[in-house]
């Protein structure tokens, strides 16, 4: 088979026309049948550039068996136009071992350096006067496994800060927003907000998996990253002395209550100044890289404007407009 370009395109690359071999990750996998009741599968596969949607019409039964979502697959593919999206015609397709390959092709990645995140991190913790919360920080710093983890960890599947180390430069981010509304509003307890930026999301280390893909756990679906965030808090909080059952009772208050409403998944409401002040910095830096990589996804042309954006419930300004209508 000539190819029209170079094998194993990034999705973000492939445009209408394109004839390759490419390696994705298998995202969804469902087995349907036409009018005239011939089988065919429609794919989803995904890279660290994007999302992609394809259909094969060929040999349906047969690669359905061998086919397991959430693994690397190799395919060979025809890029088509449907509903004025890109969408792959899969030509062959066949499983691969999941360690084959580079494996960061597949997950997106931080483009932010741990070690600049960290030292936010570090120096907040340094600034902070309650010993109890200071201490409960320290703990968890020195834990190796706990850095790690925290390290690597996304902060959502898709929406916002879905890619690895997501959710160090979120609660780096986190932590700076706090800072700097504490020093507007002098009565907000600082440190107990420097803590809660860090750990309001902590249980998003267990409630997503990211080996070829993000996505959550059976745990993380069961229990949810906010319960699973209180509970494990709440047990390192164990033999600190400096740590009073009032401040703890806060702190887990702030990550129970941080997204805001019982609709959004908070077992509680924000019953502090301090849990609405998290709320309110949680929504402005989860939008703000959202709306940014929209924005991303959308440059070059296109229009003054996105796509309709199902989570925003609007499509987003990306400028030039009043150029084009002046021409």
């Amino acid at each position: 088979m000539e190819l029209s370009r170079s094998d194993h395109p990034f999705i973000d690359t492939i445009e209408v026309g394109d004839s390759f071999d490419g390696y994705y990750v298998l995202r969804k996998l469902n087995l349907g049948t036409t009018r005239a009741n011939k089988p065919f599968l429609i794919f989803e596969f995904t890279d660290r550039t994007g999302h992609i949607k394809g259909k094969m019409w060929d040999d349906a039964n047969t690669a359905y068996k061998t086919l397991t979502e959430g693994t690397v697959v190799k395919v060979r593919a025809l890029a088509d136009e449907y509903q004025g999206q890109v969408e792959l015609t899969i030509k062959r397709i066949r499983p691969m071992e999941e360690n084959a390959g580079d494996m960061t092709r597949f997950l997106p990645v931080s483009g932010r350096e741990p070690e600049d995140d960290w030292s936010y991190v570090k120096e907040a913790m340094f600034r902070m006067q309650n010993q109890g919360l200071k201490k409960l920080l320290e703990n968890l710093l020195d834990d190796e496994e706990f850095v790690s983890n925290f390290e690597k960890a996304p902060a959502g599947k898709r929406w916002h800060h879905g890619y690895l180390g997501g959710l160090l430069e979120h609660s780096a981010s986190m932590i700076q927003l706090v800072e700097k509304i504490s020093s507007q509003y002098e009565y907000l307890d600082k440190d107990l907000l420097i803590a809660g930026a860090l750990l309001h999301d902590v249980g998003k280390i267990w409630e997503l998996e990211y080996t070829t893909m993000i996505d959550y756990s059976v745990t993380g679906r069961l229990v949810g990253h906010i319960t699973m965030g209180a509970n494990f808090v709440t047990e390192r909080s164990k033999g600190i002395e400096e740590l009073d059952e009032e401040t703890l009772a806060q702190l887990i208050h702030l990550i129970l209550s941080h997204q805001g409403t019982k609709e959004h998944g908070s077992p509680v409401i924000p019953m502090m100044r301090e849990a609405y002040i998290l709320y309110y910095c949680d929504e402005i830096d989860s939008k703000m890289n959202a709306i940014n990589s929209e924005l991303e996804k959308a440059s070059g042309g296109g229009g003054a404007f996105t796509n309709y954006i199902n989570l925003l419930d609007t499509m987003l300004y990306k400028g030039g407009g009043f150029e084009e209508e002046e021409q």
